[in-house]
């Protein structure tokens, strides 16, 4: 019984002393401090200069997001999707090629990409989706909410001048890599809205 008790004591001392000491992963440390260095504007251009190719390579095609969602969307999300909580949306990096694609009120591109009505925002772009999907900014690695926003709304600018300098082809085709927010359980996939990264003819 003694015994029992100089354990337990022993344990207990054990746990309150682990867990009065705050640990991090020093690999997540350094890259919050390196990210700490530049302004947002300066990441936002870093990343979408260095790290664009990366999110193309891994971008789902429009068919491959349709079907995934229709038939095994919980397996598509925990493979290929990126969640911030409950109640998110399930945020993709899609790709394809639009058809019969044209510009509306010039401010929004309508189009077909694999069978399915997408519509691209190229004058306003608003939202958290870019940023989101990328998957390239963690809001642990920024001081406070209000710079973590400030990303987003950089992102977007930095996108809008991009999208800016695009025109639509005269045969209507053209390639596409993107952000999608698909709502939680959603399995209507007739259109998407497409945040754009990229438009190249």
């Amino acid at each position: 019984m003694k015994y029992s008790k100089i354990i337990l004591l022993t344990a207990a001392i054990f746990a309150a002393l682990y867990f009065s000491f705050y640990t991090e992963n020093l690999t997540e440390r350094q890259k919050r401090e390196e990210m700490s260095k530049y302004n947002p504007a300066q990441l936002v251009s870093a990343f979408m200069k260095d790290s664009l190719s990366s999110l193309e390579r891994n971008a789902l095609s429009v068919s491959v997001l349709a079907e995934g969602i229709k038939h095994d969307a919980n397996g598509l999300a925990e493979k290929h999707g990126k969640v911030l909580g409950i109640g998110s949306p399930i945020f993709y990096i899609v790709k394809g090629e639009c058809t019969d694609a044209k510009i509306v009120d010039g401010e929004e591109i309508h189009a077909v990409a694999d069978g399915v009505n997408i519509k691209i925002p190229v004058k306003y772009i608003f939202g958290n989706n870019a940023r989101d999907a990328s998957g390239w900014f963690n809001i642990d690695d920024f001081k406070n909410t209000m710079d973590f926003n400030a990303v987003s709304a950089e992102m977007n600018k930095y996108i809008t001048v991009q999208m800016a300098k695009f025109q639509i082809p005269e045969d209507g085709k053209f390639t596409f890599v993107g952000a999608v927010a698909v709502p939680p359980h959603s399995s209507d996939m007739s259109s998407l809205a497409i945040i754009p990264y990229l438009l190249k003819k």
